[in-house]
């Protein structure tokens, strides 16, 4: 409990410093927003508007109100798009959220077959062509694969919709183009590790069971994948964001990444804020959970909560089920 609270701590900290930081970047970062909403405006006229929004007060001051107004759930209305800033938010997150889980389920499909395969075969032919079609595939960026299927793909079959959201159907390239990258970064994490997990104790221990290599591979082994490939997934969290913006802007998609797009170029600060914000915390929170389902995925990886430091502990699980000599670290 001490050490789910201090990460709760945490995290809050950090997204209070992410916050901070990018209302004052955003605002010493040259440009005024007053000149994207009324570029034709006189100064009596640019004036009055930048009165209005509360852009003539002291820097410090604007920080203030900010974070009184965040405290009552207040986030501001957008300078250009009609309605809330957190209404916006809210409303495209669910198509964003939809075209990242898809496509991390279509990188876990194909990554983790291709990992065992190629683990399963270590140095020979098929784990070299594996490896480099991994690279291959890592290289290649989202949005040229975007452009590849949007050009290719959509155009020529016709039954892919190029631009916008018609329905589910609408996902299915862009969540392609994001996942073509993070396939190839699933493939090799399980692939190390899966090969390291086949070399162990562990893997002689069930051989001489009699176990085969493919269920001790899928049986066994993959479970020692899951803390790498956890610890991964939760950091492409922040690849498939990124390559959202450009994949959504390509497609015309209307996620997240398309507003943060039109937000930056128009320079919407209240919106920008709340898309920090609610960023920022899905990443912390995500990060959090992976935490704390180490101990459940790998018992090697226990935190002892007991002691109340969040240390982590060495318990080779396995070790005692098949009569094999270890000590706890």
């Amino acid at each position: 409990m001490t050490y789910l609270l201090r990460k709760i701590v945490q995290t809050l900290i950090v997204l209070v410093g992410v916050v901070t930081l990018v209302f004052f970047m955003l605002r010493l970062i040259p440009g005024d927003p007053v000149r994207v909403i009324a570029p034709t405006a006189n100064e009596t006229a640019a004036a009055q508007i930048r009165a209005e929004l509360g852009l003539d007060r002291p820097l410090l001051s604007q920080y203030w109100g900010f974070l009184q107004q965040m405290v009552r759930g207040d986030f501001g209305e957008s300078y250009f798009f009609q309605g809330g800033a957190f209404d916006l938010v809210v409303k495209a997150l669910p198509y964003t959220a939809l075209l990242a889980l898809t496509a991390l389920v279509l990188s876990l499909l194909v990554g983790i077959p291709l990992g065992v395969f190629a683990a399963r075969r270590e140095d020979r032919w098929s784990d070299r062509t594996v490896n480099v079609v991994t690279i291959v595939l890592q290289s290649m960026p989202n949005f040229w694969v975007a452009i590849m299927l949007g050009s290719f793909v959509a155009v020529k079959s016709g039954i892919f919709p190029t631009v916008g959201y018609v329905g589910p159907i609408s996902v299915v390239l862009p969540s392609v183009a994001l996942a073509v990258p993070l396939t190839a970064v699933i493939a090799s994490v399980v692939r190390t590790n899966m090969a390291d997990a086949l070399r162990s104790e562990m893997a002689v221990a069930l051989r001489a069971r009699g176990l085969s290599t493919a269920r001790i591979a899928w049986r066994h082994a993959l479970r020692l994948t899951g803390v790498p490939l956890l610890t991964v997934m939760g950091a492409q969290f922040g690849y498939l964001l990124g390559g959202a913006v450009v994949v959504e802007y390509i497609f015309n998609y209307p996620g997240m990444g398309l507003l943060t797009l039109n937000t930056v170029l128009r320079r919407d600060y209240p919106l920008m804020q709340v898309i920090t914000l609610v960023t920022a915390l899905i990443f912390l929170v995500l990060n959090l959970l992976i935490d704390l389902s180490y101990g459940r995925i790998d018992r090697r990886m226990a935190i002892d909560n007991r002691a109340g430091t969040g240390a982590r502990r060495a318990l080779p699980g396995w070790l005692p089920k098949f009569g094999l000599k270890g000590a706890q670290a």
